[in-house]
Order: structure tokens, then C-alpha cells, then sequence
């Protein structure tokens, strides 16, 4: 038992001394530091990764129907008014609707009129907040 412990410092001594080795005067070899950055995330807060939400199911008449999470639902709901009324784009055309909070199934409705927006930009300005 004693041998292996000796050997085991005596490698031990042996691979600190290779460390140490080279002219004093060079500088150590340094590890590159990574600059690389993650970009940020282009998606909103309120899409929610996992269930892919929101999506576009279909079409009803000149509507748009995206299915949402029961939060981005409320989320629509509160910021409706903002986006639609006070930016201005009800006087453009533009009609939304969304399902009763207590089905199943969460359908945001939404006709872009004569905005110039795709149902999406308004969707997405509605789960922002303006």
C-alpha cells in the first residue's frame, strides 16, 4: 500500500514539474476566451415554446384564427383595447374576436382590414401590449 502511494506522488511530482517547464521568460500559453454571443430571442414574451402557441388554424371568412394558451388568451383580452383602439387601427378595418375563457379550446379571431398589418403583427402587438 505504502509503494502505490509513492508512486502515485512521484507521477503526481512528475506531471507539476512538466507544467513548469519552458523558459521562464515566455508567457504562459493562455486558453482563448470565446466571444461568441447568443443573439436575443426575436420571440415575444408571451409565446409559449413548448406547445408551439400561437399557431394559425384556419380561416373564417376575411378572419384569421390562431389557437392560444388560456394566458395568452387574457393577455389578448387586456391589451385589445390598447392595440386596437388607441393606436388607431379600428378606424382601418380592424375586427377581432376571442373565444369564451372557459372552453377547451383558446381561438383569437383576427381580420387586418385595410392596416396594412398581417393578423400576426396585430396578434403579436396584442400579446406585447402595444
Amino acid at each position: 500500500m505504502n509503494r502505490r502511494l509513492v508512486v502515485l506522488v512521484l507521477a503526481a511530482i512528475a506531471v507539476l514539474a512538466g507544467c513548469g517547464a519552458g523558459d521562464p521568460s515566455e508567457p504562459a500559453p493562455s486558453t482563448p476566451i470565446s466571444t461568441r454571443t447568443i443573439p436575443p430571442s426575436t420571440l415575444s414574451p408571451a409565446t409559449t415554446l413548448v406547445s408551439g402557441l400561437p399557431r394559425q388554424v384556419g380561416t373564417d371568412g376575411n378572419f384569421q384564427v390562431f389557437e392560444v394558451t388560456a394566458h395568452q388568451r387574457e393577455l389578448v383580452a387586456r391589451n385589445a383595447v390598447k392595440v386596437v383602439i388607441r393606436q388607431g387601427l379600428w378606424d382601418q378595418g380592424v375586427r377581432f374576436g376571442i373565444t369564451d375563457p372557459f372552453k377547451k379550446q383558446h381561438l383569437v379571431l383576427i381580420n387586418p382590414g385595410m392596416s396594412g398589418l398581417t393578423a400576426r403583427q396585430i396578434l403579436d402587438r396584442m400579446l406585447r401590449g402595444g
